[in-house]
């Protein structure tokens, strides 16, 4: 993994795939899983260049002494476009999954021009409810951790990752060993990250309606990938994103919560190769039936 210096930090990446690939795509988060997404989106059919970012104060990448002052999602947003720069990569399609995702509409509000199309899986801005400076869950997890109750941690990601049903024992089975790494994970984690509350994306809307007019200003082509049974990003969110987002599309998977970088990430790249194929005019014509119901015309 190598290291990116940008102005007054130092950030590692990976890099996947042919510098002559048809996309760039960036992607920036704490840490990937290395599951597949996004990194296999630089494998055929997709062939895609990839470069996956660790955000500033996790792994190699510089450690503040505080908090910005901006707040660690604009912070992060703004790193993510410096480092396009520093790579020489003007325009490029971003893709993020939960906190990740928060990054990425913050490019398309402050940085729209840089980005062909954005991709939010299970990332669209959080229902208001009360408190939008801090993140719930993460603020949970963060005191749990403090006080060693695994118990509580492992419920808070019972909750990410959403309900089965009792005749999905194989997947259940799955799940169970996601999660006692996922716990796992969390309580190696050192205490400069785990101290880390990346907050919800747009605090200042205070209510629904407050945050779907900030949505409304996004003039980015936007693909949302969206679990029903997502236990932090309801589907209500996400429905408030496509009818927000001018010509924005979303896909809702009822099977799948929060992990689907995780759990299914064949299917998301499928999903984003079939939208960066329409952005580009590439797509296999959608049939459309005709007024006498006898013939199938193409547009």
């Amino acid at each position: 993994m190598p290291l990116q210096k940008i102005d007054d930090a130092e950030l590692w990446y990976d890099e996947y795939g042919p510098d002559d690939a048809p996309e760039t795509i960036l992607s920036c988060a704490m840490g990937f899983a290395g599951t597949g997404y996004p990194e296999d989106l630089a494998e055929p059919p997709t062939g895609y260049k990839v470069y996956t970012i660790q955000a500033r104060g996790f792994g190699r990448s510089s450690r503040p002494a505080e908090p910005p002052t901006e707040g660690w999602l604009t912070r992060w947003a703004d790193d993510v476009v410096a480092f396009a720069d520093a790579r020489g990569i003007d325009r490029f399609v971003y893709t993020g999954a939960s906190h990740g995702a928060g990054i990425g509409w913050y490019i398309a509000v402050r940085n729209p021009h840089r980005l062909k199309a954005f991709v939010s899986v299970v990332g669209t801005p959080h229902d208001r409810f009360g408190v939008t400076d801090s993140s719930e869950g993460r603020r949970e997890v963060i005191r749990a951790r403090l006080a060693g109750d695994t118990d509580s941690i492992r419920a808070q990601l019972e909750k990410l990752g959403g309900w089965l049903h009792e005749d999905e024992v194989e997947r259940r089975a799955e799940r169970d060993r996601f999660l006692d790494a996922a716990v796992a994970t969390t309580l190696t984690r050192d205490e400069d990250e785990s101290r880390i509350n990346q907050g919800m994306p747009f605090p200042e809307a205070k209510t629904n309606d407050e945050l779907a007019a900030v949505l409304r200003t996004v003039r980015v082509p936007t693909l949302m990938l969206a679990g029903m049974r997502d236990g932090i990003v309801s589907p209500e969110s996400s429905l408030r994103g496509i009818t927000s987002v001018r010509d924005s599309k979303a896909v809702f998977f009822e099977s799948e919560g929060h992990f689907m970088t995780q759990e299914i990430p064949e299917r998301l790249i499928r999903e984003v190769r079939v939208f960066l194929d329409e952005l580009n005019g590439t797509a296999e014509p959608r049939p459309r039936q005709s007024h006498d119901d006898k013939k199938v015309d193409t547009i």
